[in-house]
């Protein structure tokens, strides 16, 4: 983790940061960031201490790993591209020539359009227990979503996965700080046949995949976590692999500089 602080004489002052992922995850990041907009907002005022919610929790002590999961990970990366290789480098992936990015939005309509939607194909399918399927407005946007990259695409393989991070935070047993300054998120996989996702009920198999990956987490967050690294060494660079990245729940836009 690197900082760089450059002062502006009589303006103020700017803060670069290049951070590797194994140190410190989305929310602790966003953590470090308030917690500057709140001194910048508060210098001139006495009372500038950070308040208790924006106050990071730095004991690596509190994690529990009594099946020496650190030690089971930093072999088997050591290993990868051994042996004992401690290379820092970042895993370089480049986008393919000629991607573009794109901005889309999902309004209150939009979700409740596919809400209800989704609703009628599963009656319509007499899907038992249709409270059983998780359907947040997080599984609806990212199912839409994997249905039509699968299609914009045109992905020709037997199955596709979408992986998203969760939050061990409150989720650990026994539950740590929420303002706990580390990597302290693990991945969640929602598999489903590619086939599937072509076909008109695309959205609802994609629902259920999501909502299973949910599920698991009943199990505990960590549950088969002694077979993480070695399943990612082993996925084929064929496979097609989508993955979400941020959270509004971070709400960056929220951040007061005091400007």
């Amino acid at each position: 983790m690197a900082l760089q602080i450059t002062v502006f004489p009589n303006c103020g002052f700017s803060i670069g940061t290049s951070i590797h992922h194994a140190v410190l995850d989305g929310k602790s990041m966003t953590f470090f960031v308030k917690s500057w907009a709140h001194i910048c907002k508060h210098d001139d005022q006495s009372n500038s201490v950070l308040p208790d919610q924006l106050k990071q929790f730095y004991d690596r002590r509190v994690i529990q790993d009594s099946a020496q999961l650190g030690v089971l990970y930093s072999n088997s990366y050591r290993n990868k591209d051994g042996p004992n290789n401690r290379s820092l480098m970042f895993w370089e992936r480049k986008p393919p020539p000629g991607s573009i990015r794109g901005t889309f939005e999902f309004t209150r309509a939009d979700i409740e359009t596919l809400r209800q939607l989704l609703k009628a194909k599963l009656a319509e399918q007499k899907q038992e227990d249709i409270r059983s399927v998780h359907v947040s407005t997080f599984t609806l946007a990212c199912a839409y979503t994997w249905v039509c990259i699968v299609k914009a695409e045109e992905i020709n393989s037997d199955q596709t996965r979408l992986a998203f991070n969760v939050d061990c935070r409150s989720r650990l047993d026994p539950p740590i700080s929420p303002n706990y300054f580390g990597n302290c998120i693990a991945g969640r996989t929602a598999v489903a046949e590619t086939k599937a996702l072509f076909g008109e009920d695309g959205l609802v198999v994609a629902v259920n995949a999501i909502s299973e990956a949910i599920k698991s987490l009943e199990k505990g967050v960590l549950d088969g976590a002694e077979n993480w690294v070695s399943r990612l060494f082993a996925v084929r660079s064929e496979e097609r692999i989508l993955s979400i990245a941020g959270s509004n729940l971070f709400g960056n836009y929220d951040t007061d500089f005091g400007w």
